[in-house]
């Protein structure tokens, strides 16, 4: 009598399945690919990231805005520089300030009526400073203006100057603040609309000497 053949699966051990060599190669294969694809991801994503900040700094350094760049001394410009050549006619820079800060007498050499009240009041309401109003007589009555400074105004006297196109400075030595005195002259059509002022560091106009 034949013996009955064994049906059980090789594949099966009490109905858990059998994993053999060629399925775990598969499987190790397919973590290999894995792994080789999110290395590639890493780099692709590196690669891109590095070619999108190499792009962005060019464009920085080709309109000038790389923040690397070396930014001119601070004391380039200052208020009120240390030391002044020529104190009548500093051929330096000096920095627009705060019209809050800048204490201003406006004097009205032309004998019209209101206009150095008018003008103070203007300067007012920009955030001048405003000590007093007076009539004056003056060498530089028939200008636009004069801006009168002494040694601690400069900057000052050109945050008034830029008010007033045409005005010329000033030097007063024996002024020892930084006080300033704006001489309003029969040239003198009005102050600059605020949206035309110039606030860049600059250079005083200066009186011709008399």
């Amino acid at each position: 009598m034949t013996e009955p053949k064994d049906r059980r699966d090789p594949s099966s051990w009490h109905g858990q399945h059998i994993v053999s060599e060629s399925e775990l190669a598969f499987q190790s294969d397919l973590q290999a690919k894995k792994r080789r694809r999110t290395r590639q991801n890493v780099v692709f994503s590196v690669m891109a990231s590095l070619v999108v900040l190499g792009f962005v700094a060019a464009v920085l350094i080709f309109t000038g805005n790389w923040p690397l760049a070396e930014e001119p001394a601070e004391d380039a410009v200052a208020d009120t520089p240390v030391t002044i050549e020529n104190p009548v006619c500093p051929d330096v820079e000096f920095k627009v300030q705060d019209p809050a800060s800048v204490q201003v007498r406006v004097l009205n050499t032309t004998g019209e009526s209101g206009l150095a009240g008018a003008t103070a009041e203007t300067l007012k309401e920009r955030g001048f400073t405003i000590t007093s109003i007076t009539e004056s007589a003056s060498d530089y009555a028939n200008e636009v203006g004069a801006v009168i400074a002494g040694p601690k105004g400069y900057a000052q006297a050109l945050s008034v100057q830029r008010q007033l196109p045409g005005a010329v400075f000033v030097f007063d030595k024996e002024r020892r603040d930084a006080r300033i005195d704006l001489e309003v002259g029969a040239k003198f059509e009005g102050l600059e609309k605020e949206r035309k002022l110039n606030d860049a560091p600059g250079k005083l106009h200066c009186a011709e000497s008399k």
